[in-house]
């Protein structure tokens, strides 16, 4: 049975810590799990000038998540963070690294693992439910005992569905009130109304059902990846992405934070904090607003850009 400390207090969606003026807005930041200073210095100018308020942060170890957490504290960016590891290693300073955010004043939102259901984040054969549970277990405790929020992620509901039954078998129901997730809702060719699979820029709204299912009611979502990539023609039911859809997509997408509703016509849920689309910057990655062999993505940056500043209302909002 899981060891949990009991002075924790469950925690409400309006409970959650969110970032002076959060448009919704995120993006995530780099690929890379190791930077220099100066590095995160750029990107986070390039975040500012979009008036980006989320990010998905991925760190290599202790040394650049003291070169990250403070840069992004004091440009008023909420963190979700990732400890690059493979779904097969065990990780046991989940406490230092709370409490690292703790020295700098940020809120210990952290990813447990990634993807575990794909062979690629397994360094040997791939490992199944089983094989991921122990790790799983072990990383929801250690992060909640200290202090910290668990953020689940999966690409595979019945991982998903999996996962939560065995915190519960484990005695872990203490989790639920302070754990999020990350879904990773990219949209192939699919335009933002998309609402049939989890192949949408809405592919989190499956989850829902889920959740409602297992635990009683829907966790903080905060997509850490996910959108759309420039030529991606999946399904031949619509066209390929262009240059002039990317913008016109990511357009819909971040208006939905400002107009309270879903591409889809429905209301913008409570529980959905964030969109943190794939990526901000990388060289080897034509997915990648800025910094591409494939060149900036400047249609859509300058449209984003173009949006009315906007604080996002919530149902509990004066």
């Amino acid at each position: 049975m899981m060891n949990l400390r009991a002075d924790l207090p469950p925690m409400e969606l309006k409970d959650w810590p969110r970032p002076a003026g959060d448009n919704g807005w995120g993006m995530h930041f780099l690929a890379s799990q190791y930077y220099k200073p100066e590095d995160v210095d750029r990107q986070i100018v390039r975040l500012k000038e979009m008036r980006i308020k989320w990010a998905l942060v991925i760190y290599g170890d202790e040394n650049m998540l003291r070169i990250a957490a403070p840069r992004f504290r004091d440009a008023g960016i909420m963190v979700v963070w990732r400890r690059m590891l493979r779904a097969s290693s065990p990780y046991y300073d989940w406490g230092r690294d709370i409490s690292i955010l703790a020295e700098y004043g940020l809120p210990p939102y952290m990813q447990v693992y990634n993807e575990p259901n794909l062979d690629v984040e397994w360094e040997d054969d791939s490992g199944g439910i089983g094989d991921y549970e122990p790790r799983l277990l072990q990383a929801s405790q250690d992060i909640y005992n200290a202090g910290g929020y668990v953020g689940l992620q999966f690409v595979a509901e019945d991982w998903l569905v999996a996962s939560l039954r065995a915190l519960k078998e484990h005695g872990g129901e203490r989790i639920f009130k302070r754990m999020f997730f990350i879904p990773h809702p990219y949209g192939l060719n699919h335009p933002p109304e998309y609402d049939a699979d989890v192949n949408a820029a809405l592919g989190f709204l499956p989850y829902t059902k889920i959740f409602q299912d297992e635990i009683g009611f829907v966790p903080p979502m905060i997509a850490g990846e996910g959108g759309w990539a420039i030529g991606s023609d999946h399904d031949a039911n619509y066209p390929k992405v262009t240059e002039e859809l990317h913008r016109d997509y990511y357009v819909a997408l971040f208006s939905m934070f400002r107009t309270g509703v879903m591409p889809n016509g429905d209301p913008l849920p409570d529980y959905f904090f964030a969109f943190c689309p794939w990526l901000l910057a990388d060289a080897l990655n034509d997915s990648a607003f800025y910094d591409s062999f494939a060149g900036p993505r400047t249609l859509t940056i300058d449209a984003i850009k173009a949006i009315p500043p906007f604080e996002r209302k919530f149902s509990w909002s004066k």
